[in-house]
């Protein structure tokens, strides 16, 4: 005992040298054994996911060489935080795996730019790839990179490569295929005559594609107009795309030129793979947006334009003096958490007008999902915000305005008066092209348009 007494202090410290060590090891073990692929596969609820990383390039790749789970999904293991989101990730691993309805998750969601950011790490990246200018990358990988280097508190690497930890589409390679002409059953040969101020359905010539213009009712302060029934659709966009693609125009359309520039291929799928057809439209510039109706116009022989904001809103609201044409405030239809949302759930009725944060799933729908305003026009609350006319100056810089709220929208961001605007470098942060491209966001999905016409306009005139 007296020894003991005499050495406890170099027998303290041995136990904790042991103890250290063993946890070490211990630890060391436990690491290894959960950092196996086998092992993240064991709980992983979403399958496809794995089998989409056999297919990509981190997997099947010239080189052979293999990148695991936690080399990306994890930060290096010798950064601080490693162990803190290791434990982070393992939890939500096996409360998915026991306590949610695998069958309700939209993992095709999940795997979008938005969500793939929480669950992958820059340093990770810069772990493997520390040289970012290696001998066989080419000149347009080059620039990007020094792009990156210069702006890495703005960007993650994964907004360029989010392709190459589980397969995809090749998000940064011009999709030239996208403005390739599709076939014509049988087209329009002549543009819908105006006669007196109605509905009418308009129609494309030298194309099979129609869509419905509605006639608003008279405001006091604006002159009379028409305005497209839904949002520009894919089926119209991707008309004029192809039509001014097929004529090989490379330069910026000018206002005393008749002909109208095409637009360059885009980079990706602008249609985020949710479909096309008669969905909105997205991903375009407001320069896109405001030369395809230069390109309507002249197509069709009337004054087709964006509209203003004023009309916008005359527009959406419908003679409605409330927050929201289908009535009700905002209160009524925010959500609420708990307590209060044990007593009391949010007004269901905006989910037969709106698509919104609350029932999109974080993507477009079609038009008739929805009801119509009193106007009769489709979706001028939600689904995408919408362009306008109006420039607005922001911290010095032109801006437009953007109105309507869209699908990542919640209630408080929807009422008609809801002034919104662009956000023209943050929305292209991601383009790989220098100079940036004048047609496409690379970093906005959410913003689309629809079109006015003027009454009375030139064709109407010559008939009256």
């Amino acid at each position: 005992m007296t020894i003991l007494k005499k050495h406890k202090f170099p027998l303290f410290i041995l136990a904790a040298f042991l103890f250290a060590f063993a946890f070490t090891a211990s630890l060391k073990g436990i690491d290894q054994y959960t950092s196996t692929d086998e092992y993240c596969v064991s709980c992983h609820v979403h399958t496809h996911a794995d089998n989409s990383w056999k297919q990509a390039s981190h997997y099947n790749n010239k080189s052979g060489v293999v990148v695991h789970c936690v080399d990306c999904h994890l930060p290096p293991k010798d950064h601080m935080n490693y162990w803190p989101q290791k434990i982070k990730a393992a939890s939500k691993d096996l409360y998915s795996f026991y306590f949610t309805d695998h069958s309700k998750i939209d993992w095709e969601e999940k795997s979008k730019l938005k969500h793939a950011k929480k669950f992958t790490y820059n340093e990770s990246c810069i772990n493997c790839h520390d040289n970012l200018f290696p001998l066989h990358l080419s000149k347009k990988g080059d620039k990007a990179h020094l792009y990156y280097k210069n702006n890495k508190d703005k960007l993650d690497c994964i907004n360029c490569h989010l392709d190459v930890g589980h397969g995809g589409e090749k998000m940064h390679k011009a999709n030239k295929a996208f403005l390739q002409k599709d076939k014509i059953a049988e087209a329009f040969k002549v543009a819908t005559i105006i006669t007196k101020f109605e509905n009418f359905t308009e129609q494309i010539p030298g194309t099979d594609v129609s869509f419905e213009m509605i006639a608003i009712p008279k405001p006091d302060t604006i002159a009379t107009f028409f305005m497209g029934k839904i949002e520009v659709s894919w089926n119209e966009y991707k008309t004029f795309l192809e039509e001014t693609e097929s004529e090989g125009r490379l330069t910026e359309s000018n206002a005393d030129v008749d002909a109208i520039s095409g637009a360059t291929p885009p980079f990706g799928d602008p249609s985020q793979g949710w479909g096309m057809g008669q969905r909105p439209a997205i991903t375009m510039t407001w320069h896109a947006a405001n030369t395809y109706c230069k390109w309507l116009s002249q197509k069709t022989g009337k004054t087709y334009r964006l509209p203003t904001k004023e009309e916008w809103i005359h527009a959406c609201k419908a003679n409605s003096n409330e927050d929201f044409f289908f009535g009700g405030k905002i209160k009524d239809y925010k959500e609420r958490k708990l307590p209060v949302n044990l007593f009391r759930s949010p007004d269901e009725k905006i989910n037969e007008y709106v698509i919104w944060s609350g029932n999109s799933n974080e993507k477009t729908s079609l038009p008739n999902q929805v009801k119509p305003n009193p106007f009769g026009l489709v979706n001028m609350l939600g689904n995408v915000k919408e362009f306008c006319s109006d420039e607005i100056n922001i911290n010095g810089k032109t801006e437009h305005v953007i109105m309507g709220g869209s699908f990542n929208s919640k209630a408080e961001d929807l009422p008609y008066n809801k002034i919104d605007h662009t956000q023209h470098e943050a929305w292209m942060i991601t383009d790989p092209q220098i100079p940036k491209s004048i047609w496409w966001y690379s970093d906005c999905t959410d913003v689309g348009f629809r079109v006015v016409c003027e009454f009375p306009n030139k064709q109407s005139k010559s008939h009256e």
